[in-house]
């Protein structure tokens, strides 16, 4: 039995066929796409109430009392929290669906990086939400603080 072990051919690890199979998952798309879901849900129901309230002139109650709690944490020693759900949250909810999707593999002896994206429409969705929350908080501060760096003549 070992004189028989001994005579069969070891696979090489290495050759492109394994490559091409071998394609390991970071994180679950389907854990992520839930977990983006629930980490983009509070900025995206704050930008759609700033858009009611002061873009189309619709008030309303509830969108009120987020905005007058949010204050309320502004000016108290939890000042941080809000920033962090309306950024932190589609930053790590981005972060999780890209790792879900993307897979990347290095051919050292060639020198290149190959990237393999996995259509999974409910992440890059996802992802999309992701990017426009960050889109437009970024818009907001640049608009609201002015230029970051003064122009000089």
């Amino acid at each position: 039995m070992i004189k028989r072990l001994e005579g069969i051919e070891r696979p090489d690890l290495s050759s492109a066929t394994h490559q091409r199979q071998l394609k390991l998952v970071l994180v679950s798309a389907k854990r992520s796409s839930w977990t983006g879901i629930l980490l983009v849900t509070l900025p995206c129901l704050f930008i759609l109430g700033v858009i009611l309230k002061y873009g189309f002139g619709v008030g309303s109650h509830l969108f009120s009392a987020l905005e007058e709690k949010m204050a309320d944490i502004d000016r108290s020693f939890f000042r941080f929290v809000p920033p962090l759900l309306l950024v932190g949250g589609p930053l790590i909810a981005l972060a999780l669906n890209l790792l879900a999707i993307l897979h990347f593999y290095i051919d050292r002896v060639r020198r290149e990086l190959q990237i393999t994206i996995k259509f999974k429409i409910i992440n890059l969705l996802i992802i999309g939400i992701c990017l426009w929350i960050l889109a437009t908080i970024f818009m907001y501060v640049v608009a609201e603080n002015g230029a970051p760096f003064p122009l000089r003549r």
